[in-house]
């Protein structure tokens, strides 16, 4: 059996290789907008810091018991120091050498009641045993 050779004329090669070179412009042009947008998303994820506080203009005891109501600087202030009470307790929680289990149970404890006392109580236990180990 004679082998037959398939011909492709000269004008349907280059054009081939024509479309090839406009492929890899694309793709690279998607590529370097790939990462542009990547980059862009990881920028404005480092600059968006703290989280916004949103505080109610008007409350209902206002309305009728204004001089026990805070103002909203003051609600602010309270709300800020303790959002930051709640971050300081974390990073403390995380420094603390316990099971990772036992410190993401209390860091949950820590997200629905801040002022926990099992929290509480989990920290001067370890801050305890750190001191008579020290002694």
């Amino acid at each position: 059996m004679k082998r037959q050779f398939i011909t492709v004329p000269n004008f349907s090669i280059t054009f081939l290789l024509e479309l090839l070179i406009e492929m890899k412009k694309r793709t690279y042009l998607g590529g370097v907008f790939l990462c542009l947008t990547m980059g862009l998303h990881m920028t404005n994820a480092q600059t968006s810091g703290q989280p916004k506080i949103k505080m109610k203009q008007r409350l209902l005891l206002n309305q009728f018991e204004s001089e026990y109501v805070l103002t909203a600087s003051e609600r602010m202030a309270l709300k800020e120091s303790r959002i930051a009470y709640q971050y300081k307790t974390k990073e403390l929680l995380d420094s603390l050498d316990i099971s990772t289990k036992k410190r993401k149970r209390l860091i949950q404890e820590l997200k629905r009641n801040p002022l926990s006392d099992r929290v509480q109580d989990a920290i001067s236990s370890e801050m305890k045993s750190n001191d008579n180990i020290e002694d």
